[in-house]
């Protein structure tokens, strides 16, 4: 019993030391000066960059490499799995290993 008093009484201590806190206001100008170190640190694209030929000629551009990595390494692949598939078949002496991968 004596216990749940105490612990009423700081409860009520803490909620009246809470009463007179006043919002914190910041620096005069602050949110210019937070506006102007946004704007040094993450400087707008050039003008080019957002014109729609750009970005078109770009996105293309990026089709066409991986479009070209894409064919390259498929016809790697097929010479590379003829070549290990004769490869383990000349280690294990299998004469009669069928390489149509």
């Amino acid at each position: 019993m004596k216990d749940l008093d105490k612990i009423e009484e700081k409860t009520d201590k803490t909620l009246a030391s809470l009463a007179g806190i006043e919002q914190a206001k910041p620096k005069p100008f602050f949110y210019t000066r937070l506006e102007t170190k946004m704007q040094q640190r993450y400087a707008p694209m050039p003008k080019f960059v957002l014109r729609p030929a750009f970005i078109w000629s770009f996105l293309a551009l990026i089709v066409v490499l991986n479009l070209g990595v894409m064919i390259r390494y498929s016809q790697k692949t097929k010479t590379s799995e003829a070549q290990n598939a004769n490869a383990f078949a000349q280690e294990y002496g299998l004469s009669s290993f069928d390489t149509n991968l």
